[in-house]
């Protein structure tokens, strides 16, 4: 039932709101909630709803019984009464709204779009048969006579009604001749009259006769039937005398009763008229076509029992039925085809009223809804379970998940939640396409559910995730075994048309009571379980520990903090100088991101950047630091240093929009810095998969005199591959090359190594974290141009570095280039 609009009638605000989420998720429009019986009807006038559900007990003067009645009695709108009281007395005054549905609370999804579906479906059938019924009423109106009478001899006519002292109902001149009737009669029929006059008068024939007649010239075309016969009475003469009936109702009627015979003959609901003993008298075609009995075959039947499985007894009337009220039973009902299928129907039975109150006849109206059913149970199946996997889905895990924890708690034993996430999912379905990715899940869901009890649960929770209920676990080594069998099965080779593709799994797992004692608890901490997995290598299973909630509580303060971090100022740069190892010249100074949090202090950024990246907001980080790098390095070379270069760190995220390069560049030419006073800092991992657009940015980058350094090299998935597709400008080595360089060899021949092979390619060098003079002499000596780090400064703010500048000239003290002599004895 799309686009069904329903009104809400309940007074307790919660209550509401659920019933109208619940509506909404099965399809249906609600026009609006009210709260008390008032409110109900104003809106019922107003929005004109389709249904209304209404609560019985409502706050305020008028109950729902009572608003109901009001709503029906004014609005014929269909009601459904949705209470928590089902006693006697409720019940039948509830009756007196006639509703289309009484559910008792609490009331499941399915049961109330049942019972809202069918009642639709009955008043769409009733409000037919209620049309039907109607026309056949008016057609069966009695008409009133006239008396009419012309003395032959005399032609003098006269006409009255049969009662005392009422005027004509016929409306046409009396006491006039005969002519003087003959004109009031329309032209059309006054010669069929003229000549069944003639005939009475000289043959004596029997008068009936129709015809149109206007007994003014605004009044409408009426239809008059004449009945008369001659009588000759000799010396008095003779007369015609007779009845003359208005029957333009009946007219109108039989117009009428022709349109209900048409629509009984074509009306897709089958319908069937009985007499007071249950006989059938009549049936349409729509009978024949869904029942599969011919109309001779349903008359010869002693009565309409066939038509049911079992006994359906409506012969009595409701002693509660008002007298006015023909209906006396509607609903659900098997009917026993011929072919012996049993078919399900929704009926509605009425009550023709004969002489004296009592049942002249039935009328049954009945419609197959076996397909409206299939199709609810369908939708029913399909609101519970994953369409691509037939898997349970989200909504039924947690109705399994509350009755799995329930039975733990009860037989004091255990349940597993088991979150499965695919690893590299995205890879593959981005490579292969969504056609093979589909397969491939399709095939995991299969390998889930044969790895598993009959009794457990699988279900897919979107994407590339799985959940798995375990119950009755007496040992969490019952789980560590199901872990490791799953973990097998995902590993199996997977073959897709005429490739194999290798997918692996990351489980994290949750125990109740022990990790939780509800859904959502236990399904948080088994995500957390899982996000362990996947950053311990991928391919295992992890148990939850309180430990996991914890990070997870941390990673969600930092991540709302990031929001009010760019709002409120509490970002800022603190700069590092990078001196030249020849000259202690500062060439450059690398911008650092420093997080001051008004609760915490500071953050550093190898803790909030990933995260950072994690929740989208690295960009509109980077694109601060950028903002303020430009705003400072303007500033630095208009008052102390105009070669100065100042070395921003870019994430890879920045290189995911081609217009990003372009906005950047847009900024540095309005900002009036050239491009040789900034140098950006990528990483091996940006480098790795990185495809044409990252090379095209960085181009566009160095084209006008932006530098490129390769920071951290080494410590990443080293590729040498791309540092020949690449132009770039510097290599940083790593403060972890740096650190052990005077004191064990291999980080000495490394450095040595990385120098060399820069230097080859036509790139200079950067030292990262440069402590020691000794340090600082074999950078020197392998021919490193750069260093950086505690020895000659910390990250300082922009004061302080500006003061560095203008305090030394430029220049770091000390000696340079660095001695020999810092090295250590051998």
């Amino acid at each position: 039932m799309k686009n069904v609009r329903i009104l809400i009638v309940e007074d307790e605000r919660i209550i509401a709101m659920d019933l109208q989420l619940q509506l909404q998720a099965l399809g249906y429009q609600v026009c609006g909630v009210a709260a008390d019986g008032a409110q109900a009807i104003a809106r019922s006038r107003k929005e004109q709803p389709d249904l209304v559900l209404m609560d019985i007990h409502l706050e305020g003067p008028m109950d729902g019984v009572e608003a109901a009645c009001e709503i029906h009695r004014q609005l014929r709108i269909p009601i459904v009464f949705l209470s928590a009281y089902a006693e006697n007395a409720t019940l039948q005054r509830a009756e007196s709204a006639m509703p289309y549905g009484y559910l008792v609370k609490p009331v499941s999804p399915r049961e109330l779009h049942a019972t809202l579906q069918m009642a639709m479906v009955r008043f769409g059938i009733q409000r037919q048969t209620d049309e039907h019924l109607g026309r056949i009423g008016k057609a069966m109106q009695a008409a009133e006579l006239d008396v009419w009478e012309w003395k032959v001899d005399a032609d003098q006519m006269r006409m009255f009604s049969l009662a005392d002292d009422a005027p004509a109902s016929a409306g046409l001149a009396a006491d006039e001749s005969i002519r003087h009737f003959l004109e009031q009669i329309d032209a059309r029929d006054a010669p069929a009259v003229e000549a069944a006059v003639a005939a009475a008068r000289d043959q004596g024939c029997g008068m009936d006769v129709q015809f149109r007649a206007r007994t003014g010239p605004d009044q409408d075309e009426r239809w008059l039937l004449a009945r008369a016969r001659c009588f000759d009475e000799g010396e008095r003469g003779r007369r015609i005398v007779g009845v003359l009936q208005d029957i333009s109702g009946q007219r109108r009627a039989e117009e009428k009763l022709r349109q209900a015979a048409t629509v009984f003959d074509s009306t897709s609901e089958g319908i069937a008229i009985l007499d007071a003993q249950r006989r059938v008298i009549s049936v349409n075609p729509a009978f024949s076509l869904q029942t599969g009995y011919s109309a001779e075959e349903a008359m010869a039947w002693p009565d309409i029992s066939p038509l049911y499985p079992s006994t359906h007894g409506f012969s009595h009337p409701d002693p509660q039925t008002p007298p006015g009220d023909r209906k006396l039973w509607q609903g659900n009902v098997n009917y026993l085809h011929k072919s012996g299928e049993v078919l399900n129907i929704w009926e509605s039975i009425s009550i023709v009223p004969g002489p004296g109150g009592g049942i002249a006849s039935y009328v049954l109206v009945f419609s197959d809804i076996s397909s409206v059913l299939a199709v609810q149970e369908q939708l029913d199946y399909l609101a519970k379970h994953d369409p691509l996997t037939n898997l349970c889905n989200r909504r039924m895990l947690q109705d399994r998940m509350e009755y799995e924890l329930a039975q733990a708690l009860r037989h004091q034993k255990m349940m597993a939640l088991l979150l499965i996430d695919l690893d590299h999912f995205k890879t593959i379905n981005d490579s292969l396409g969504h056609g093979h990715g589909d397969q491939l899940l399709t095939t995991i869901a299969a390998r889930l559910q044969s790895g598993v009890r009959a009794s457990d649960t699988v279900a897919r929770l979107g994407g590339d995730e799985f959940c798995i209920v375990l119950g009755d676990i007496d040992a969490p080594g019952d789980v560590d075994l199901m872990a490791q069998k799953l973990l097998q099965r995902l590993a199996e080779p997977v073959r897709l048309e005429q490739m194999v593709c290798y997918v692996t799994g990351s489980i994290g797992i949750s125990m109740a009571p022990a990790d939780g004692l509800c859904v959502d608890e236990l399904l948080r901490n088994a995500d957390q379980a899982m996000y362990g997995a996947k950053h311990a290598g991928r391919n295992r299973y992890c148990f939850f520990a309180p430990a996991m909630q914890k990070a997870a509580e941390v990673r969600l303060q930092i991540s709302s903090g990031l929001h009010q971090a760019l709002e409120q100022g509490q970002f800022q740069l603190e700069f590092q100088p990078i001196v030249d190892l020849a000259n202690g010249r500062i060439h450059k100074a690398e911008a650092l991101l420093r997080w001051q949090h008004p609760l915490h202090g500071t953050i550093a950024p190898a803790v909030f950047i990933p995260i950072a990246e994690e929740c989208g907001l690295i960009s509109k980080i980077g694109e601060w630091v950028y903002d303020q790098a430009l705003r400072v390095v303007r500033e630095w070379r208009n008052a102390l240093r105009d070669d100065l270069r100042i070395a921003v760190n870019i994430s890879a995220v920045h290189f995911r929009d081609p217009q990003n390069p372009l906005r950047w560049l847009d900024k540095l030419s309005r900002s009036g810095v050239p491009g040789e006073a900034l140098m950006l800092e990528i990483t091996e991992t940006l480098l790795l998969d990185a495809d044409r657009k990252v090379q095209d940015s960085l181009d566009r980058y160095r084209a006008i005199g932006i530098q490129i350094a390769l920071d951290d090299f080494g410590t990443g998935y080293s590729a040498l591959s791309y540092l020949k597709r690449y132009r770039l400008d510097y290599l940083k080595i790593d403060q972890a090359f740096v650190r052990q360089i005077a004191e064990d060899p291999r980080d000495h021949a490394l450095c040595e190594a990385i120098i060399v092979m820069a230097h080859k390619l036509g790139l200079k060098v950067i030292a990262e974290g440069v402590e020691t003079p000794a340090q600082a002499a074999i950078l020197q000596a392998c021919h490193c141009e750069y260093a950086q780090g505690f020895l000659y400064s910390r990250p300082l703010s922009g004061a302080a570095f500006a003061d560095l500048l203008r305090n030394h000239n430029g220049s770091m003290p000390g000696e340079f280039p660095p001695s020999m002599r810092a090295l250590p004895a051998a």
